[in-house]
């Protein structure tokens, strides 16, 4: 049985067709040794195969801790996109409705990290939405729409953060933090 390797170019000789099929077996290998869902394993693939990421552009499964009152809790970001040692994006990956993510994903991305995140991605490897974590506007669409790697700077220096007020802060962490207490906990 024949099968078929993307190789994302067609290789001008036999050595550069070895070192992408190397390359795609150590990205395989590398996802193997993750502790990742089906779901966050078929987006980074899609991303690095189809939108031009590499596997440095992502951190998986990255913790932020949250201070809200006398508490401090974890949020976990699915996949967090950096651009130039700044979080651009916070990818969500769900197996149900994206519709009860959106909240979330718009308040995590306005509090987790030191500076508020521009873009939340809430997806099911097939459909997504696109949230403006400053506006919040919403893009849906299917996975196609992700953007490439290059063009989120663009959108980026479009918008303007102003920051938050201390009571709206508060309000995005205590979405967060339920959001936290009605997940399902993970062996680590």
């Amino acid at each position: 049985m024949s099968y078929y390797l993307n190789l994302g170019k067609s290789p001008e000789s036999f050595q550069e067709r070895e070192a992408l099929i190397k390359k795609i077996i150590a990205h395989e290998l590398y996802l193997d040794s993750l502790q990742i869902t089906s779901i966050q394993r078929r987006v980074i693939s899609f991303l690095i195969h189809s939108k031009n990421y590499s596997i440095d552009d992502f951190e998986i499964n990255k913790l932020f801790k949250i201070d809200l009152g006398n508490i401090t809790f974890e949020a976990l970001a699915d996949i967090l996109i950096k651009e130039r040692d700044r979080s651009v994006v916070v990818v969500k990956c769900v197996t149900n409705s994206l519709d009860s993510w959106e909240r979330y994903a718009m308040a995590f991305c306005r509090v987790a990290d030191r500076e508020q995140i521009p873009i939340a991605i809430v997806t099911d490897g097939e459909s997504l939405r696109i949230i403006d974590s400053v506006s919040g506007s919403v893009v849906d669409g299917i996975i196609n729409l992700f953007p490439e790697k290059g063009e989120i700077g663009q959108f980026i220096k479009k918008q303007t953060i102003k920051k938050l007020p201390a009571s709206k802060i508060e309000l995005e962490k205590r979405i967060v933090y339920a959001f936290e207490g009605i997940k399902c906990p993970m062996d680590k």
